[in-house]
């Protein structure tokens, strides 16, 4: 047996446990029992994700229910009946809850994309859905109990996010293109309603709210800029920062409340004008906002209820600007594990899906730190003894220090520390690398875009340059660095809600010193079955050679010359999973080389480049620990499969 990855053999599955745990919801609605019992309606995130009714006065779970087939739920709605509806990602099943009741129950599934961003309720009782990714909108008739689609309301693009309804007119908001459509109940006619300065430009229309008034709309911009529209007119009335929900109607006196950077505001829809009301301390990390609701309490007055993404509820009394938290029972909850890397020592870094990060601690086989509420990782890098995050959204950047105590506020002076945003339009950091006292950061870009950036941090200086101009129309997944000159490796692939413009991934070398780009090309490998479209992770071997993975093909070049030296196409380049995440490599202490190519688990010998599959089921993460040991996630736990090297008799 004289193949050195045949003779690799694993051990059976490891469950280390659900490792990453996170407290999270994207939609949620406010109601009031019969009784008078205000409740909050929540869609927690998890495997799967639950529904939950909570009792505000107590923080009680009064409900519970498992939600099949889905991970997260970003459409609910309250009707003017009180009944609670909600739809989730996958099958296009759409859910109904009975606050009376206490009972739960499908209603079926609608004809439009199974993926269901926002639901309203228009004033007549209709329900009104928006989704991915044909851009469709549904309608459901409760009394009747039927479904009906109202088809696409933009051929190019794919999302239809945010949802509002009148008794006349059904509005949609469209990306990664912004635009605004009307469809109109009378007739089934839809038109385009311009946003003067936004339509056409990249980005979402991504929450509408009708406001009282009739002709007047309420429109979320990327979920931080709020738009007062006037539809009659079609013209922007006035903007304002908001994150991304804006309540009904004060009962009381007609003004319209919602939070920015922590702080409550009252809106004028008459004067165009808002006042500060108070600053709400648990929302010091500015959190999105997921649902906001007047309640009527029994003493006459009206009390107005938030609560956020993290699912932290606070009731808001306008009489005297008063605020109060709400406790409740909701637990933080086990998340798909995003990103896994070992730190060369004892401990494993873990990133959860929307959010969570967690610390594991080979040695005591313990979660030794754990931040539920922790944004979504992409990629996590080491330099200089600190461990740095590349986190989803908007491509911010963390830096922690495992010698300093832990301090989770997410804040610039806390530990994880918030460093900088990249901007430049970039989003979900994949890819970081580190050398000469430096970090570098490949991003793939925000939705709708298709150009990713390079970014370089200096801690000693704090500072940072983004390059956006290096491969123009790729994202960066791969990267790493030797003797002054760094190697970056693209792919076709941008941000989701566009199509590919290139055909052929790139690799490009960038001299740190001078800040210039040396060489950009497409590797020449040997009998690959089509051109490259993703090249990443990119590593140097003990050999010397610049070692690249492509879907399924393995490749080595030489750094001096920029020849393929050798490859090998082990399995068929299908791309059928992520094309975000790049392809690991990780040298064993065999000199094995360990690989995630074609998302399968696969050892292959850098001296002949035998291979060995060692498992055919779609692997997501993977690393090799400091005892040589595969660590990965099948889904929410962290497993571990010891890694033997028969010796040549077998």
């Amino acid at each position: 047996m004289r193949n050195l990855a045949e003779r690799v053999r694993l051990g059976p599955p490891i469950d280390l446990g659900q490792a990453v745990r996170a407290r999270i919801g994207q939609a949620a609605v406010f109601g009031t029992r019969r009784d008078g019992t205000h409740e909050l309606y929540v869609a927690v995130n998890g495997t799967p994700a639950a529904f939950c009714a909570v009792e505000l006065a107590t923080g009680h779970i009064a409900f519970r229910f498992s939600i099949p087939h889905t991970d997260s739920v970003w459409a609910m709605a309250a009707a003017p009946d009180g009944t609670v509806y909600f739809a989730g990602m996958e099958d296009g099943a759409l859910y109904r809850y009975l606050p009376e009741e206490r009972r739960l129950e499908t209603v079926g599934r609608h004809p439009a994309d199974p993926w269901v961003w926002d639901l309203k309720p228009s004033p007549d009782g209709r329900l009104y859905g928006a989704t991915y990714p044909n851009a469709k909108i549904f309608e459901y008739h409760p009394e009747e109990r039927r479904f009906r689609d109202l088809g696409r309301m933009s051929a190019d693009q794919q999302y239809a996010r945010g949802i509002g309804a009148t008794n006349r007119d059904v509005f949609a908001g469209i990306g990664s293109t912004i635009r605004l459509m009307r469809w109109d109940r009378t007739n089934g006619e839809t038109s385009e309603l311009h946003l003067e300065g936004y339509s056409g430009k990249q980005g979402f229309v991504d929450r509408i709210w009708p406001a009282e008034s009739g002709d007047v709309l309420f429109v979320s911009i990327g979920q931080s800029e709020m738009l007062v529209y006037d539809c009659g007119k079609q013209r922007i009335l006035d903007r304002f920062a908001c994150s991304d929900f804006i309540s009904p109607a004060s009962p009381v006196n007609g003004e319209y409340y919602f939070v920015a950077k922590g702080s409550l505001y009252a809106y004028r829809l008459d004067t165009l004008t808002s006042t500060l009301q108070t600053d709400i301390p648990v929302y010091a990390d500015h959190p999105s906002i997921k649902g906001m609701q007047w309640l009527a309490e029994r003493d006459g007055t009206h009390t107005l209820a938030i609560v956020s993404s993290s699912l932290d509820v606070v009731l808001f009394r306008p009489d005297d600007r008063s605020i109060r938290e709400v406790r409740t029972d909701l637990p933080t909850v086990p998340v798909q594990i995003q990103s896994l890397e070992w730190d060369g020592n004892e401990k494993l870094y873990m990133g959860g899906y929307h959010r969570g990060l967690s610390i594991y601690n080979a040695v005591t086989g313990e979660i030794e730190l754990s931040i539920p509420k922790f944004p979504q990782t992409e990629g996590i890098g080491f330099l200089d003894g600190k461990v740095y995050f590349g986190t989803y959204t908007r491509a911010k950047i963390f830096g922690y220090d495992p010698q300093l105590p832990a301090d989770t506020r997410l804040a610039a002076s806390s530990n994880p520390a918030f460093l900088f945003a990249i901007g430049h339009g970039q989003d979900r950091p994949f890819a970081i690398a580190s050398g000469d006292g430096k970090l570098f950061i490949g991003t793939i870009p925000d939705y709708g875009l298709l150009t990713g950036a390079l970014t370089v941090y200096d801690p000693q200086t704090g500072k940072h340059e983004v390059y956006t101009d290096i491969v123009p129309n790729q994202s960066i997944i791969g990267l790493t660095y030797r003797d002054g000159l760094l190697y970056g490796g693209t792919s076709n692939w941008g941000g989701l809600g566009i199509e590919p413009s290139e055909t052929e991934a790139k690799l490009f070398v960038w001299d740190v010193q001078e800040r210039r780009t040396l060489h950009v090309f497409t590797p020449d490998i040997p009998d690959i079955d089509i051109p490259p479209r993703m090249i990443g992770e990119l590593t140097f071997g003990p050999d010397g050679l610049l070692w690249g993975a492509v879907d399924g093909t393995i490749f080595a070049m030489s750094p001096e010359t920029l020849r393929v030296v050798k490859s090998k196409v082990i399995c068929p380049s299908e791309y059928k999973y992520s094309r975000f995440r790049p392809y690991f490599l990780r040298w064993g202490p065999s000199g094995l080389l360990f690989t995630s190519l074609a998302r399968k688990l696969i050892a292959v010998d850098p001296q002949t480049l035998d291979h060995a599959i060692l498992d055919e089921e779609p692997l997501a993460l993977m690393t090799l620990g400091p005892d040589g040991n595969l660590y990965y996630n099948d889904v929410s736990h962290l497993m571990m499969r010891e890694v033997r090297i028969l010796d040549e008799r077998g």
